[in-house]
C-alpha cells in the first residue's frame, strides 16, 4: 500500500460510479505475494438518487472502513473501492486462500448492513486491478482536471468566465498530427504552436472554454479520444487565473469601514 491515492468518477453499466484507488499498491516488494483478490460488497442503506452515498451515510461508512482496515493485518492489502448502483465494494489482495479473517471482521463492524464477500478469480495476477479499477486515459485526465480546477478556486477564480485554454498533444508522425489538426479545427480549436524534434511532433492548440469541472472534463474527453484516433497522446492543459474584480461600491464600503 502506498500514500498515492486518488478518486475519479466514471460510469459502470451506464450508472454513475465513484472509485477510490491506490495508484501504487505494490510499491513494497513484500506485497507481491498478496495474490488472492477478495471483494467485500456492502449494500447502502440510504443511497442518493444517483446510487452513490449521501453525506451522512458516507461519514458512517468512513468510520466502519477505518475500523475494518485497522483490524486487518499486513497479510491484507486494501487497494480501492467502488461506489455505484447502491453498493460500495472494497477490494483486498491477500496471501490467504480463504477469506475467513475478512468475514469475521466484516461481521463485527457491518452488523447494520447487508454485505457479501467473494473471491475474484484473475486470469493473471493483478489483472482485475489494472483492467477494471485503474483509470483509463480519459479518467486519468479527469483526476488531473479536478486538481487544476481546485487550484484555480484556491487562487480566487470563481470559474464563472470562459477563457482561452491551451492544450498539448504529441504525435510520432507528421501525418497523424495533420489529421488531428484538421479534425479539431472543425471544432473551433486554434493551432498555436507546432514543434518537431527527434521525429516527435508537439502540438499546442487553444479554444475559449469554461473550466468548471464538468465542462473541462468534456473537453479533455474529446481531445483524448481524437488524439487516440490518430495515434497521438494528449498531455494536458493550462489556463489563466481570472479573479473577480471588486466593484466600486464594495471598495468604497471597505475604505469607509477602515477609517472608523
Amino acid at each position: 500500500m502506498s500514500d498515492n491515492w486518488n478518486t475519479y468518477f466514471t460510469s459502470i453499466d451506464d450508472k454513475p460510479a465513484s472509485i477510490l484507488l491506490d495508484l501504487e499498491p505494490w510499491v513494497n516488494r513484500s506485497d507481491e505475494m498478496l495474490i488472492h483478490l477478495y471483494r467485500l460488497s456492502v449494500t447502502l442503506n440510504e443511497p442518493n438518487e444517483n446510487g452513490l452515498t449521501s453525506n451522512m451515510e458516507a461519514s458512517i461508512l468512513y468510520d466502519i472502513e477505518d475500523s475494518i482496515h485497522d483490524s486487518l493485518d499486513s497479510n491484507y492489502m486494501f487497494v480501492g473501492r467502488i461506489t455505484t448502483d447502491g453498493k460500495r465494494d472494497f477490494f483486498y489482495y491477500t496471501d490467504h486462500v480463504d477469506g475467513s479473517k475478512l468475514e469475521n471482521i466484516a461481521e463485527k463492524f457491518l452488523e447494520n448492513y447487508k454485505y457479501s464477500i467473494n473471491c475474484i478469480e484473475e486470469q493473471k495476477p493483478r489483472a482485475f486491478y489494472h483492467e477494471f479499477l485503474y483509470p483509463n486515459k480519459s479518467e486519468w485526465h479527469r483526476m488531473g482536471n479536478r486538481e487544476l480546477v481546485d487550484k484555480l478556486i484556491e487562487l480566487g477564480d470563481n470559474l464563472e468566465k470562459s477563457r482561452s485554454v491551451n492544450h498539448w498533444i504529441y504525435f510520432s508522425s507528421e501525418e497523424s498530427c495533420n489529421y488531428f489538426k484538421e479534425k479539431v479545427q472543425k471544432d473551433r480549436f486554434q493551432i498555436e504552436d507546432q514543434v518537431i524534434q527527434d521525429d516527435k511532433y508537439s502540438l499546442r492548440i487553444s479554444r475559449n472554454d469554461f473550466v468548471q469541472l464538468h465542462a473541462i472534463n468534456e473537453v479533455t474527453d474529446y481531445l483524448v479520444s481524437v488524439a487516440q484516433q490518430f495515434h497521438g497522446d494528449y498531455d494536458g492543459w493550462e489556463t489563466q487565473v481570472i479573479k473577480e474584480q471588486e466593484g466600486f461600491s464594495n471598495r468604497l464600503k471597505r475604505l469607509l469601514k477602515s477609517k472608523k
